[in-house]
């Protein structure tokens, strides 16, 4: 009845037609990128695997082990810069200050660095807060 009125019945048309295509274009839009999250996140399963397998067969070199720790502490605590690493063939070594509640999560975070086989933790609490 109102979609046939003759005074408004175009205008209702056209606006049932507008919401439908806005609706329409909103779930191919989160569809398309549940699809493109998937496939990112399959891709970087496999290289995380593939990763796993090569740090198991070979040998990490020193240096590059100490910027690769270095690299993974810089998203984990505040002041990279005062925490000295030492790497010795896969055994990493963390000393100097750093705040209590990061400790834990810097010491598991140098453990998860693709080739490092052991974290001696010789860190100690900072005063700054």
């Amino acid at each position: 009845m109102y979609f046939l009125d003759p005074d408004s019945g175009r205008r209702r048309r056209a606006l049932a037609c507008d919401k439908y295509m806005s609706g329409k274009t909103a779930v191919q839009n989160a569809a398309q990128s549940a699809v493109h999250d998937a496939a990112n996140r399959t891709r970087g399963a496999i290289a995380r695997l593939q990763g796993n397998l090569a740090s198991r067969e070979e040998p990490v070199d020193d240096a590059v082990l100490t910027e690769r720790v270095r690299a993974a502490m810089g998203h984990v605590i505040t002041d990279p810069h005062a925490i000295e690493v030492r790497v010795h063939e896969g055994t990493v070594t963390l000393k100097g200050p750093a705040l209590q509640h990061e400790i834990g999560e810097l010491v598991a975070c140098t453990e998860r660095v693709r080739g490092v086989r052991q974290v001696d933790n010789r860190l100690s609490i900072s005063n700054a807060s």
